[in-house]
């Protein structure tokens, strides 16, 4: 009788948690629908005859903004609960169940090594860079490794030191070609996690819930997966402007 009596506490508790769980994604899907009729009745009165995709487009868009504005405002009854929040809590049904928008974002690294050159418009600078950008297309391996393969192959070995050495720098004179490598590939990777961390703040500002965003630190590749985003042209502006990372020339 003991373990019977466990056995439906667990059952109540197990049922009260899932329903507690679930009822995050079924606050947000009133709500989200109740924006939706919002968005297309202000469409229709300010947009008299609209049909179609043209239609379509202002209510996707009239939504979204709303949607945006109304992040703080409590939603779930009772407890009060903001929309953000609730957003956060539903249900994650993945981009196979959902739908929504897939990324794969390449950390340019050219200007890195630009700004880490002597001369960053030496010509055999500039010939290995592209040379390494048509390899990189389809290859397994990273930047770094390409560019110094190619730098090497067009000037000789032993030369890599001396288009990054200097009076500060990482890089001594005296470093073998393997060693500027491995020299390069280390503050690389300082850039592609700096890169990571700035999408990732971005995301989190974007009001996405539960993003997927995974990164390659080797290839300097970022996997970004948005469930239940259908505005394919805000994301890539979005991601575009957070991803931009320039180096400058220091004098």
């Amino acid at each position: 009788m003991k373990l019977k009596g466990l056995v439906w506490f667990f059952t109540i508790a197990l049922t009260l948690i899932s329903l507690w769980e679930l009822s995050y994604t079924w606050v947000v899907r009133s709500y989200e629908g109740q924006v939706k009729d919002k968005a297309t009745s202000l469409v229709k009165k300010a947009n008299p005859g609209i049909t179609g995709d043209a239609m379509d487009a202002l209510v996707k868009a009239k939504t979204q903004h709303i949607l945006d504005s109304t992040r703080d405002k409590s939603i779930y009854p009772v407890v009060g609960t903001t929309y953000q929040k609730c957003k956060e809590n539903e249900l994650n049904l993945g981009l196979d169940l959902q739908g929504g928008i897939s990324v794969t974002m390449d950390v340019s690294l050219e200007g890195l090594l630009r700004s880490l050159s002597n001369n960053p418009t030496d010509p055999a600078l500039a010939k290995a860079l592209q040379v390494a950008k048509a390899q990189k297309v389809n290859s397994e391996d990273n930047f770094i490794n390409l560019f110094s393969a190619a730098y090497i192959q067009q000037n000789g070995a032993g030369k890599l030191s001396s288009l990054f050495a200097g009076p500060g720098k990482e890089v001594k004179i005296s470093d073998n070609d393997n060693q500027v490598t491995a020299k390069l590939k280390e503050t690389s990777k300082g850039a592609i996690n700096q890169t990571y961390k700035i999408l990732v703040k971005r995301i989190d500002k974007f009001g996405v819930a539960q993003p997927s965003i995974n990164l390659d630190e080797n290839k300097g590749v970022i996997n970004v997966e948005l469930a239940g985003v259908t505005d394919v042209e805000r994301v890539r502006n979005y991601l575009q402007s957070s991803a931009n990372l320039q180096f400058w020339e220091v004098y």
